[in-house]
């Protein structure tokens, strides 16, 4: 059967089938388009080794990159997923090597899944222009690999004689490159560019970390007397100028009027009448057994385990054809996973966002999305992971219980006609900030007119710094110094705090919890799972940063209960923009303070409650951002004359609030925090509070405070659009709520949220 007969039949299957096809809300085909080329001068010996590879004529954004780059200009590329941006970066890299032996190249990948991807073709493609030159005097290639997978022997070689190019990964640098810059002199001195691929992953608290340890190699680099030109490429957000020149702290041109062509893709929206998770389950085995390769992408690391062990308890000769595949694996499993992905052992695999990234994984037919990513961005980039050899594709998403997810796919318009949303880092995050100027100070002295910082952050950083200990000023009273030796491995950069370490009875190292997550999933009696494996948390130290658990066979799993405060530090700042009489809305630091008290054990396969038990958790505190909407007396009297439950009122807003916010962040839900006061002692009055979820903030919160209007506006409309009439997880619930979703007024939330453009 061909590949649109095979497809053709999946959606069939999709309309007809009992419980499945009653929620399908929409089938939309999004036509296949065609190339456009432009011609561009490229070095003889480099066209003769394209040309061999089938490369013949370079795209319209490849031209224009290239001769951007040639000009000297850092560059930013934003084009769809599979659209050749590799080259625009490879071929100036390339030239440079043609031109000048000695010419290095830095290139940086958020996950070491691409490093792996690449280096073989760049060493081909440099192997037919350099065929004399291929192994520099330590028998290294002209491009190698620099990652903890790395072994010792090989680093020192790299080290001691560097190849062209080194390919790393944010931890790497951070760990490695910038912390011994010393040793890797020759490389620095010669380094003519770096790459910073997929920029789009490079968001919240990770994003923040790599803007500093990017700003720290800049530092470096111009010490050793270098000036390298910065070429990032991106998936399709809206702001990549921005966030390019947020995490380097340089001004950089855009590139992203795409040439590629892009094969024709069938979309299915579907809102379940059963479970989502069951649904999805039986669509992926449906679409294996089909002969169509898929991928499956969840929303959480417990939901991509519970989907494996389904898909083999409905198929067990599926066992050894699909994996699971998450954050928290061991590097040798994901790289094991990705293998088998690519040379077709594996048929297919279930995912969380983790392999969203531009990994060559092969050609898949079907991406299956088990809830809306949260991003119409997100969305693409992973309808973007089928499709790549030409052939149409097939994507299908399964809407999940949640406000968000029941817009989307109820109005399906708004997703195709919907502009992208902002990718946000913030490098002046206190915490984050603080870690990494000890480290740069370690590596070279900070000075007081570091240019590629912010001068407020910079300065408020480096006096807290001071008082504490952790720098010292220089004698002449112009530059600091920091007494803290090998600090860096203090400093993880895909969290704020250390992650928790998750073991076995045995001891053997599981996987790993950081932040909030740490409360939130590692109490005791919480079911963790672990490559279709369920581990009951038996004891957890937060202190101490470890938890042992067990294994269990349970048809359950946990959603932790717990109180909350909020403090406010220093004097919130007004909004420019007031949105009525009865309203104030205000932005500024805060503290929280977050204990969980208890758990829930809910079904897992209807989500309803089995049981209810209390655990005893230490405080977790952290300081953020956030914005703080102070009600008025009047509004307040006036909802309860209206007989709405007021405390049930402003709770069921600040849950609609929530799920709107990534309508206008690239972000996840989880990421926002929020509470609600009938009586916030501070004011005295009625308080809702809206924060990033992470200690310091990353400015996600902030960035509606630009308009609004249109995310109040979004949240009544997330309420309006669902029928129910009390209130349900596809508008006012939510699953992450910690005082269970009690109490909770709709009616009286959608005459509020009105309310405040009186």
């Amino acid at each position: 059967m061909e590949q649109e007969d095979k497809i053709a039949s999946i959606i069939d299957f999709l309309k007809t089938d009992r419980t499945i096809g009653p929620g399908v809300t929409e089938n939309r085909f999004v036509s296949a388009t065609e190339p456009s080329f432009a011609n561009i001068q490229i070095m003889p010996v480099l066209r003769d080794a394209l040309t061999k590879r089938g490369i013949t004529k370079f795209y319209t954004h490849q031209a224009e990159g290239i001769e951007r780059i040639r000009q000297g200009h850092n560059l930013v590329v934003m084009t769809p997923t599979a659209s050749g941006k590799s080259l625009i970066y490879n071929i100036p890299v390339i030239e440079s090597m043609l031109y000048d032996s000695d010419a290095k190249a830095l290139y940086i990948f958020p996950l070491k899944g691409l490093e792996q991807d690449q280096i073989k073709k760049i060493n081909d493609l440099l192997a037919d222009c350099l065929p004399q030159q291929i192994k520099n005097k330590s028998g290294l290639d002209f491009a190698e690999v620099y990652d903890g997978d790395t072994t010792p022997y090989i680093r020192k070689k790299i080290r001691d004689n560097p190849p062209n190019i080194v390919f790393t990964n944010p931890d790497m640098l951070h760990l490695a490159l910038n912390q011994f810059h010393r040793k890797w002199e020759v490389f620095f001195r010669n380094l003519r560019f770096i790459v910073v691929d997929e920029i789009h992953a490079y968001r919240g608290v990770f994003g923040s970390h790599v803007s500093h340890v990017l700003r720290r190699l800049k530092r470096i680099c111009s010490h050793w007397g270098s000036n390298p030109q910065i070429i990032s490429c991106s998936a399709t957000i809206a702001n990549p100028k921005e966030l390019s020149e947020s995490l380097t702290g340089h001004n950089f041109e855009l590139v992203n009027n795409t040439g590629a062509p892009q094969s024709g893709r069938n979309f299915v929206f579907i809102s379940p009448i059963d479970s989502t998770y069951s649904e999805a389950t039986k669509v992926f085995v449906k679409c294996i057994n089909a002969g169509l390769r898929t991928i499956l992408f969840t929303k959480a690391r417990k939901i991509t385990e519970l989907i494996y062990r389904w898909s083999i308890e409905r198929a067990p000769l599926l066992r050894d054809k699909i994996s699971p595949y998450r954050a928290g694996f061991l590097p040798q499993e994901r790289r094991d996973i990705e293998r088998r992905l690519f040379n077709g052992e594996l048929v297919g695999v279930i995912s969380t966002s983790a392999l969203e990234l531009g990994v060559d994984i092969g050609g898949l037919d079907v991406c299956i999305l088990c809830g809306y990513p949260g991003s119409v961005s997100s969305t693409w980039q992973r309808a973007g992971r089928v499709g790549r050899e030409g052939q149409d594709s097939l994507i299908v998403m399964l809407a999940l219980k949640d406000a968000l997810d029941h817009y989307i796919v109820s109005h399906p318009e708004t997703f195709f006609e919907k502009p992208h949303e902002a990718a946000i880092c913030h490098p002046e995050n206190t915490a984050i900030m603080k870690k990494h100027l000890i480290c740069a100070a370690a590596e070279l002295g900070l000075k007081d007119d570091e240019k590629s910082y912010d001068a407020d952050a910079f300065s408020f950083a480096v006096q807290e710094l001071e008082r504490e200990g952790a720098l010292r000023r220089g004698k002449a009273g112009r530059s600091w110094f920091t007494p803290k030796r090998l600090y860096h491995s203090e400093v993880g950069i895909r969290s704020i705090g250390r992650p928790m370490k998750l073991r076995d009875e045995a001891g053997k190292y599981i996987g790993d919890l950081d932040g909030k997550r740490i409360y939130r999933d590692g109490f005791p009696g919480a079911i963790y799972l672990h490559r279709g494996r369920q581990y009951e948390v038996r004891a957890s130290n937060p202190a101490e940063k470890t938890a042992y658990c067990r294994e269990v066979d349970v048809d359950y799993y946990t959603q932790a209960l717990s109180n909350e405060h909020i403090e406010i530090i220093g004097a919130p700042q007004a909004s420019e923009r007031q949105l009525s009489r009865d309203i104030g809305l205000y932005h500024g630091r805060l503290r929280i303070t977050y204990r969980v008290v208890g758990y829930d054990r809910k079904n897992l396969y209807n989500g309803s409650r089995l049981s209810r038990y209390s655990v005893e958790m230490p405080e977790y505190i952290f300081e953020t951002e956030g914005i703080a909407m102070i009600i008025s007396k009047k509004l307040e009297n006036s909802l309860r004359d209206k007989g709405f439950d007021f405390s049930g009122t402003i709770h069921a807003a600040e849950h609609l609030l929530i799920s709107a916010l990534p309508l206008f962040s690239l972000c996840d839900k989880g990421d926002i925090g929020g509470l609600s006061y009938p009586l916030y002692p501070e004011f005295k009055t009625p308080a809702i509070f809206i924060y990033d979820g992470c200690e310091g903030g990353i400015g996600l919160a902030r960035r509606v405070l630009d308009l609004p209007e249109d995310w109040i506006n979004s949240a009544i409309e997330i309420a309006n659009n669902c029928d129910c009439e009390e209130g349900c997880p596809s508008c006012v619930q939510d699953s992450q709520c910690g005082s269970a979703n009690t109490p909770l007024d709709k009616k009286g939330a959608l005459f509020f949220l009105n309310a405040l453009f009186a």
